[in-house]
């Protein structure tokens, strides 16, 4: 009997003391394919968030992604983790200065990769009606509410998406 009384007894205090649920909130800038076809992205990060073919997509743990890759149509608004170029906790910045923070420029080129189609830089923009890293860039944003497991629990994660599109009648074809 006793043993059951301490047994109970230590459930109780290990579950009274769990701290309430915090939920973790976190920025992600996306690139979306809204095009008919697929297309390769190049990215190009700047010095500090490169490691070789790998860069650093955030800064609120750990994870590195490849700089190159395609990204097949999106028509149906649900986003894949390989649209996401970086996570941030900074929950105040604009998409189109992490954006810059982050990347020196993002080629768009199509699937067979002959020929880059667009071309973002700070400075300018090739192929494109808008440039990603300009101020007066459009982003689509949308929030998700997840859960993230451990070995004990599953935690809350909120995320504040910005998507910029690739859309077909906003490339510029010369």
């Amino acid at each position: 009997m006793k043993k059951l009384i301490i047994i109970l007894v230590v459930i109780s205090v290990c579950t009274s003391c769990k701290d309430k649920e915090t939920v973790r909130e976190e920025l992600q800038i996306l690139i979306q394919n809204r095009t008919d076809s697929s297309i390769h992205i190049t990215l190009y990060p700047k010095a500090e968030y490169q490691s070789g073919k790998l860069y650093l997509q955030s800064d609120i743990g750990s994870g590195y992604n490849h700089s190159e890759y395609s990204l097949w149509s999106n028509n149906e608004g649900y986003y894949n983790w390989d649209e996401v170029l970086f996570v941030s906790g900074d929950l105040s910045i604009e998409p189109h200065i992490l954006a810059a923070k982050v990347f020196d420029s993002i080629h768009i080129s199509s699937s067979n990769k002959d020929s880059v189609i667009i071309k973002f830089t700070h400075e300018n923009v090739t192929g494109y009606s808008e440039n990603l890293f300009s101020e007066n860039s459009m982003w689509e944003f949308r929030m998700y509410e997840s859960t993230e497991p451990d070995m004990f629990n599953r935690n809350p994660v909120k995320s504040y998406c910005y998507a910029f599109l690739i859309l077909k009648d906003k490339m510029i074809i010369e």
